[in-house]
């Protein structure tokens, strides 16, 4: 082989992408922490309402006529989504840490 000859090595595509199992999957942990956010969002506004933990401003008590706690419900629903997303991640990392392909630095290589 020459000095400035081009060197060519086939490169296996084993990408076969994920599995549609595992987006139905995420699809349904997604709804379902959404789900729990929001119910566990309702008792954390409840509960605050008898025990008086935080204070809440005049502007979240309000709300609609069907819903008084609405507002407050929902700023709580944003957080603990946030806190179930980041819990999630961090449980797929450690799994994925412990799983993954062995041979994904040959790969790379």
């Amino acid at each position: 082989m020459g000095r400035y000859q081009q060197y060519q090595r086939d490169i296996k595509d084993t990408d076969e992408g994920v599995h549609p199992i595992w987006r139905g999957i995420g699809f349904l942990l997604m709804g379902l922490i959404i789900i729990m956010s929001y119910a566990g969002a309702n008792l954390l506004v409840e509960a605050n309402k008898t025990k008086g933990w935080i204070a809440v401003p005049y502007g979240i008590q309000g709300g609609v006529s069907w819903a008084p706690d609405l507002y407050a419900e929902l700023i709580v629903t944003f957080f603990l989504i946030m806190i179930g997303f980041g819990i999630m991640t961090i449980v797929y990392s450690l799994i994925y840490k412990v799983t993954r392909p062995r041979d994904l630095y040959k790969l790379l290589k």
